[in-house]
């Protein structure tokens, strides 16, 4: 069965055996016990084996979602490794949405982010505004929307944009990573083009953040998180340079790709007042009072 087909399939069709399911659950514990540790890697092995068995449609603490692990590194360490796979990140981004408010999620992959910015929003009022450029992962996003229909119902408002953002409206081209969907980007230095003999590409229309904040008669951002690769540079620098107040995210999640920017945008946050909260291999939060 096609990948194709399966984004098709409503939720719940490729549910794994009761044995499976209780194996990823014994791996899908955030605090990590011995036991975890040591049964995730076999298990995310045997099951990669068994390509037949893929897609699996979990239920994983609070959400539902459809998983692939073949071409995408974040569906394999969320399920697995969920200790591993931004913990801290996504504690902090509930906490700042504890009240509800806006979130703005740029490269929002298969939607982890975005699904708990939901939860954390569920009942409150909230707006959500995701961005996903590349057709198979937006795709897949909204599968994963689709199949948590108690999280995305009134009042909270969802906004699925496919484009990206850039400093100026215009076609770029992504390149895409089969291996690894979420490398995928339209930085000429990005990590991503590191093996293109893997890769392929397709055009993506980009636009400016604030034009499209604009149009959608956005007031304020409470969270901001941006994870494209290396091209944060381009979708974040005219934004913190040109921002009113009000649309300064108090909360804002990046990737640390700091040797692929062509400007210093840690120093920009500086200049804006953020000051950096958490920071772990991967990324960095930073916080505006």
């Amino acid at each position: 069965m096609n990948n194709n087909t399966n984004v098709s399939l409503p939720f719940g069709a490729r549910t794994p055996s009761r044995c499976w399911q209780f194996l990823i659950k014994l791996c899908h514990r955030p605090s990590a016990p011995v036991i975890s540790r040591l049964c995730a890697p076999i298990v995310r092995k045997c099951l990669l084996k068994r390509r037949s068995l893929l897609p699996v449609d979990l239920r994983l603490g609070s959400f539902n979602l459809r998983c692939y692990f073949t071409d995408n590194y974040s569906e394999k360490k969320f399920v697995f490794t969920p200790w591993r796979y931004d913990f801290r990140e996504r504690q902090m981004l509930t906490e700042c949405l504890g009240q509800g408010g806006v979130f703005v999620d740029i490269g929002a992959n298969v939607g982890l982010y975005t699904l708990t910015a939901a939860r954390a929003l569920a009942g409150k009022p909230g707006r959500i505004i995701a961005f996903e450029p590349n057709p198979p992962t937006l795709a897949r996003l909204k599968t994963n929307i689709e199949a948590n229909p108690e999280l995305f119902g009134e009042p909270l408002r969802l906004d699925l944009l496919p484009i990206g953002v850039a400093d100026r409206e215009l076609v770029f081209t992504l390149q895409v990573d089969s291996d690894n969907l979420g490398a995928s980007s339209i930085a000429q230095k990005s990590r991503s083009f590191a093996t293109l003999e893997r890769k392929s590409s397709v055009e993506i229309q980009c636009r400016p953040l604030l034009d499209v904040l604009a149009e959608l008669n956005v007031e304020k951002v409470d969270a901001l998180k941006i994870d494209i690769e290396g091209a944060e540079d381009l979708a974040l620098g005219p934004y913190l340079e040109q921002a009113p107040e009000a649309l300064l995210a108090r909360c804002l999640f990046i990737e640390n790709s700091q040797h692929l920017w062509s400007v210093d945008l840690f120093a920009q946050m500086e200049r804006r007042g953020y000051r950096r909260a958490y920071v772990s291999r991967m990324n960095s939060v930073f916080v505006r009072e």
